[in-house]
């Protein structure tokens, strides 16, 4: 090989490594390029970006927290991350894109009170004087009295009954007006639809041994709708997905969308009619009916089912041999009492004790009579249980509550030991 040769092939690796060094270069101001464009989405956007999104679509915090941190230092940034959450930016920016739309006020309802709602644009409910070019068949008469099922949603969020416009004012303070072009009602459900499962039935046996009640206490229970889920934001809220009590006539018509083993209500009888117990009687054998002076008899292989009252009956003749169990939703207003719902548990509070040795005389009354001295008992049912007598036990804290989502007789039943202070026993 020549000097010439060499002299040449040390400027190629010289030339090459200039141009590695070039590539570098250009790969990173693509990367700092595409990265700008990331940053004008809030899904990709760095941390030190997200105020400026903020500031852009004029987000406001719930609570005024304080003043925003410097994004050029990790602390700052830290505390914008809890000040302006990405998740509460992304969702304002999911408002501003569908205002003006019917389905964002539903979506507000559900967002901020955790209310289930039905938006209803009034003008699509006015009668409509028929043009050829505009033809609203829906529009084109007055109420008939022959249907029934339109008659049942009168002046209420489910309404298909054309209306005359009306001119007042529909947040008017004497007597509002709903029904007029640019009038929009907002209606939401303040009760929540809370399941009781596999619970006994109540026999009404004052009115007769064929008369029973889904609420074990007797009394007639309005059942719910057990609420579909809403599977687009887009959508308009149905009879079906907000928690409202069940008409009778809506029973009647889909009967199959409200009973059933995971539907809104459903009955199960053992030792009758041939039935599998372990199975809900059939929906062919449930009949819809006002069982209001329990006058109406289902026929045979039947049983009558009320919905507005929370009432059944059976064929007098065709009682129940054994167990009656039923499943419902009833409407309540919060998460309280022993309702099937997830619950927290809390500790009993700490009880110091004076000195170390009452500490060991504490253990050794636990080894004795092998009970602690404040326990916490989570019970799976509603059931009585037998207790010792509580003479002895004035120094001793107790809690009984209800499993998670648990409100029925399964059998379990867990007692657990709360780990407190004990308290020096008293002379």
């Amino acid at each position: 090989m020549g000097i010439f040769d060499r002299v040449l092939r040390a400027g190629e690796g010289r030339i090459l490594r200039q141009l590695a060094g070039i590539a570098e270069q250009v790969n990173l101001v693509e990367d700092d390029i595409g990265q700008l464009y990331d940053n004008w989405f809030i899904e990709t956007a760095e941390d030190w970006a997200v105020p400026y999104i903020a500031e852009l679509i004029g987000y406001r915090p719930v609570v005024n927290t304080g003043e925003a941190g410097r994004v050029t230092t990790p602390e700052g940034r830290a505390l914008n991350g809890y000040l302006m959450p990405r998740r509460e930016l992304a969702n304002t920016i999911r408002y501003r894109r569908r205002k003006g739309t019917v389905s964002l006020l539903e979506l507000l309802a559900r967002d901020t009170a955790a209310w289930p709602a039905r938006v209803v644009e009034f003008f699509k409910l006015l009668s409509w004087n028929q043009n050829l070019n505009h033809l609203h068949l829906d529009r084109a008469h007055t109420v008939s009295l022959r249907r029934v099922r339109h008659l049942g949603l009168l002046d209420g969020p489910f309404d298909l009954v054309p209306h005359t416009v009306d001119v007042r004012h529909i947040s008017s303070r004497r007597t509002a007006g709903r029904y007029n072009v640019p009038s929009v009602g907002v209606f939401v459900w303040r009760l929540k639809s809370y399941s009781v499962t596999r619970t006994p039935a109540n026999c009404a046996e004052n009115s007769g041994p064929h008369c029973h009640t889904f609420s074990v206490l007797g009394h007639d229970t309005p059942l719910f709708v057990k609420p579909e889920t809403e599977l687009r934001d887009t959508h308009i809220a149905k009879e079906m997905n907000v928690p409202a009590p069940i008409r009778r006539l809506a029973f009647a018509e889909e009967k199959e969308r409200f009973y059933g083993e995971d539907k809104s209500l459903a009955i199960w009888v053992d030792g009758w009619a041939g039935l599998d117990p372990r199975k809900p009687v059939p929906a062919e054998a449930i009949v819809p009916a006002d069982l209001s002076d329990w006058e109406y008899y289902p026929p045979q292989n039947h049983i009558a089912v009320d919905p507005v009252l929370g009432r059944f009956s059976f064929r007098p003749n065709q009682l129940p041999k054994k167990g009656v169990r039923v499943t419902y939703h009833y409407g309540f207003s919060a998460d309280m009492g022993g309702g099937e719902y997830q619950r927290s548990i809390f500790d009993p509070a700490p009880r110091p004790s004076e000195r170390p040795e009452a500490r060991c005389r504490d253990l050794e009354q636990v080894r004795y009579d092998g009970r602690p001295r404040n326990n916490v008992r989570v019970l799976g049912d509603v059931q009585p249980h037998p207790e010792r007598p509580a003479g002895d036990d004035h120094d001793r804290r107790r809690q009984r509550r209800a499993a998670h989502a648990c409100r029925q007789c399964d059998g379990t039943q867990r007692l657990i030991s709360a780990k407190t202070s004990p308290r020096r026993p008293s002379a």
